[in-house]
């Protein structure tokens, strides 16, 4: 039987002297391991939608990115989900509802479910996914997936939220950004982003044309796609929205 915790430690693994400042918190409600995440707010609704135009496709939730493990073994057991669990497990979707916690079901029809046989493979019998709201934003949170070897465990669900502020307080201290789910690289064109920056700071698109070496069309051509992606009514919409979303 494999160990949830491991001193191994790797990129996407929470450091330890951070680690060890915010490991009781968890440790105290039962559970020996945990990955956390900023997760959008409309992610179960989008998911559900699975439009290619939207900023969120299935690809885009189907991935690591941004999300910090309690050990490179969580790490490991996290992404081996992602890979090749989450597309046909139908917890991936409904811990997408950020609502309220939500229980791993680890059978289906009495028989053990391909989640199942993963996490039991490191002797996980509860997997709890837990939301937590962001105080800062309206547009995403974040979200804690907590493991533990103990079956049935029902941890005083108030108590331990209790706990999770605290923690996820420390990991917003020193993880905003890259925790941020709209601020993953894939996510936008990075020449866009420059751009959009450029008009935040009050540029017109002749200086940002000469700022980026691209055309003035270039300019408006990133402009645009930034504009339909984020569904903004006009330049000074789309400078406010990617204001909310953090990413200027």
């Amino acid at each position: 039987m494999q160990n949830i915790e491991s001193d191994d430690l790797a990129e996407f693994v929470i450091s330890p002297l951070i680690l060890q400042s915010i490991k009781p918190e968890i440790s105290q409600h039962g559970f020996g391991g945990f990955w956390f995440q900023g997760i959008p707010n409309r992610a179960y609704q989008d998911y559900l939608h699975n439009s290619k135009t939207s900023i969120l496709t299935r690809r885009m939730l189907h991935s690591s990115g941004g999300v910090y493990s309690s050990s490179h073994t969580v790490q490991k057991i996290q992404r081996h989900y992602i890979d090749q669990v989450a597309a046909r497990d139908v917890n991936f979707s409904l811990a997408l509802k950020l609502e309220q916690p939500y229980y791993y079901q680890l059978s289906e029809g009495g028989q053990a479910n391909k989640a199942n046989k993963l996490f039991s493979s490191y002797g996980i019998k509860t997997v709890l996914s837990y939301p937590m709201r962001h105080y800062a934003s309206e547009a995403w949170c974040g979200r804690f997936t907590l493991l533990s070897k103990e079956g049935d465990l029902h941890p005083k669900l108030a108590d331990l939220e209790t706990s999770l502020k605290r923690v996820q307080s420390t990991l917003f201290e020193h993880l905003h950004h890259e925790l941020n789910p709209y601020r993953q690289v894939s996510l936008f064109n990075q020449t866009a982003l420059k751009a959009l920056k450029m008009v935040a700071s009050g540029l017109q698109n002749s200086e940002i044309s000469e700022e980026l070496h691209i055309t003035i069309r270039g300019v408006e051509y990133h402009l645009e796609s930034m504009r339909n992606k984020l569904s903004a009514s006009n330049r000074a919409n789309l400078v406010h929205i990617a204001h909310q979303l953090e990413i200027i």
